[in-house]
């Protein structure tokens, strides 16, 4: 009889009986920003379930609901329950070095979008640098792997995509997370093609990717070039990590997407941290960039459990992201 191994919190837990593991993350969050109802919601709940079939194929699904419960001062609300399968591929280890990946998967572009969940970011609000000049989720092909250099490494990704064949019922995603913020095209692919490279040092503790990407988005006519960069780098608990990203239509050299941020995490007490965040960023549906400057206050006594107090000051395309507090509680398990 097969037993399950102890149950670490963020590892998920082992279903031996039918081969898989099963974990996921749910967060709870609220804000209070400027002209705007207050609310309190249930913001993400994603089941992950993985099983490995052999040594060199693997299994992996992300099933989440979205805001399914939301109390607000006109009442609780489920309306806007959003279900979605974030992720749902099969690799297959070509060699010790190169993984092929079958499937809908996290856009391979930039830090943020790999590791967005809210347990493992230090701050409520996503960076639009992060979010909006690309869809977050591609489907169809994607090869990486892990070429050795010296004492550190390099990791690469290059994908294909094919959502308007292979995804169609994508893009009920907006681009902005405010459904009130006009216009709000799908975040979703058509098709496209993209690459990743980014060097590891020997203990990680610093990373620095550069993405090139070709593609056409859901909504959004003709195709779109796009280059970004961004940086890690840790020391002593403290962290610094900044993304840039610039997209450029191909047919008209006027319709252009660009900004960045920068992130300071800095250990105040014991599992307390101090998180300082600025973003200047200017979309190509809005006139003017928006800034943002944010400050925040995480509790995080183990990495998998996080709690959160954040204020963001913004000026400019304010609709973008708007002057206001929130607070989360986020649980990896």
């Amino acid at each position: 009889m097969a037993y399950a191994e102890p149950y670490q919190l963020g590892h998920g837990y082992d279903l031996p009986f039918l081969g898989l593991n099963a974990g996921g993350y749910s967060s709870v969050q609220g804000s209070d920003i400027n002209g705007v109802p207050s609310k309190l919601s249930l913001q993400d709940l994603s089941l992950f379930l993985r099983k490995d079939f052999t040594p060199d194929w693997h299994f992996f699904t992300e099933i989440e609901l979205g805001q399914p419960l939301v109390f607000s001062p006109a009442g609780l609300s489920a309306s806007s329950t959003d279900f979605d399968i974030e992720r749902l591929y099969v690799d297959h280890n070509l060699s010790a070095r190169t993984t092929l990946r079958i499937g809908k998967f996290l856009t391979p572009i930039g830090r943020w979008n790999q590791i967005h969940a809210d347990p493992l970011v230090w701050t409520v609000s996503r960076p639009l640098t992060t979010a909006t000049a690309f869809a977050k989720n591609a489907t169809g092909l994607q090869i990486y792997g892990t070429w050795p250099l010296a004492d550190s490494s390099i990791d690469y990704q290059v994908f294909l995509d094919n959502s308007n064949d292979l995804d169609p019922t994508d893009g009920h995603e907006s681009v902005y997370a405010d459904p009130e913020t006009q216009p709000n095209p799908p975040n979703a692919f058509r098709q496209g093609a993209g690459a990743r490279l980014k060097y590891r040092s020997l203990n990680d503790d610093l990373q620095i990717g550069l993405s090139v990407d070709h593609f056409e988005m859901k909504n959004q006519p003709g195709y779109k070039n796009l280059v970004g960069a961004d940086v890690f780098y840790t020391h002593n608990r403290v962290e610094i990590q900044s993304e840039l990203v610039y997209r450029k239509d191909e047919n008209f050299a006027h319709k252009t997407e660009w900004g960045g941020y920068v992130q300071a995490v800095v250990p105040l007490l014991e599992h307390f941290y101090g998180v300082l965040a600025h973003e200047r960023y200017k979309a190509e549906l809005f006139d003017e960039p928006v800034n943002s400057n944010i400050v925040d206050i995480t509790y995080r006594p183990t990495p998998p459990f996080s709690i959160k107090l954040e204020h963001r000051q913004s000026t400019g395309a304010v609709q973008l992201a708007p002057s206001g507090w929130f607070v989360s509680m986020a649980l990896l398990f």
